[in-house]
């Protein structure tokens, strides 16, 4: 079974560089020390970290399952969050719109409608129409 562990990854200058804080240990000096890397673009950075971890445990690089967390500007947290706040929103309002699209559809067709009628009064083709029913 794999040991799953968590890079933490920020950018500097040209690198991503990144720690693995799970792996350290205590030097004898009592200083904590824990695995350290680099990579030159983000999408290595778990690649790279899966190496590194298997070189700080004496282990094989398979070994490991390497979730990254990229540590990115206030600003960019920001927006990156507000966005998938908006998106589940928004999905969450898309599927309420189709269950009342359903609803309407169900509820024309109860008034015996026919679905050509059904789909003329709603704005929608005849086969929407046959798929909401």
């Amino acid at each position: 079974m794999k040991r799953k562990v968590e890079a933490i990854a920020r950018r500097d200058g040209g690198w991503w560089v990144f720690e693995i804080p799970e792996l350290g240990a205590d030097a004898p000096n009592g200083v904590f020390m824990r695995p350290f890397g680099q990579a030159k673009t983000a999408a290595k950075v778990a690649e790279e970290a899966q190496d590194v971890a298997a070189l700080w445990e004496d282990g094989d690089p398979d070994d490991f399952e390497v979730t990254v967390r990229y540590v990115l500007s206030k600003d960019i947290e920001d927006a990156r969050q507000r966005a998938e706040e908006l998106e589940e929103r928004g999905r969450a309002e898309l599927d309420e719109a189709a269950r009342l699209r359903r609803e309407a559809v169900r509820a024309v067709l109860a008034s015996n409608l026919s679905q050509v009628d059904a789909a003329a009064v709603l704005g929608m083709s005849r086969q929407r129409v046959q798929q909401l029913a």
